[in-house]
């Protein structure tokens, strides 16, 4: 809302912790959002190869996808721009029962990067979360891949 824009963010919390794949949908319009779904998105961030084959199939024709440098890149559309980084090893950090955890917020500065937003607000959001450091230091890790 900072930026003058409309956000709206839906997703299933709590199953990164048992290891399953988290799928969320994240809507950023000038306009006010009537509905948080979507049929077809403009950018697909994909972190966990499970969530390849239904990020396919929710893209757009010139869509983008953005990738895991572990996800095998099989059956990506004619017309589908594809930027591939690693984001699960570069934010993982050697730590034992981490597999990523901040790989997201790497991502979102990797799209900060692309254009899609500015980097600034996402800073000032990261400096007062709990986990200030590492989030900075995400946005970071993404925004310089």
């Amino acid at each position: 809302m900072e930026a003058g824009k409309y956000v709206s963010l839906r997703y299933a919390y709590g199953a990164e912790v048992m290891g399953t794949p988290v799928h969320s949908e994240l809507v950023i319009s000038d306009e006010p959002i009537l509905c948080p779904f979507f049929r077809e998105a403009h950018v697909a961030v994909v972190l966990h190869p499970r969530a390849f084959p239904e990020a396919l199939l929710g893209i757009d024709a010139q869509g983008l996808l953005v990738l895991d440098s572990a996800i095998h890149r099989e059956g990506i559309p004619a017309g589908t721009k594809v930027e591939v980084r690693p984001f699960v090893a570069a934010t993982t950090k050697g730590r034992p029962g981490d597999p990523g955890r901040l790989a997201p917020v790497a991502a979102l500065g990797f799209l900060a990067k692309l254009g899609f937003f500015p980097l600034d607000p996402l800073l000032s959001v990261a400096k007062v979360s709990r986990a200030a450091q590492e989030n900075i230091e995400a946005l970071e890790i993404g925004f310089n891949f």
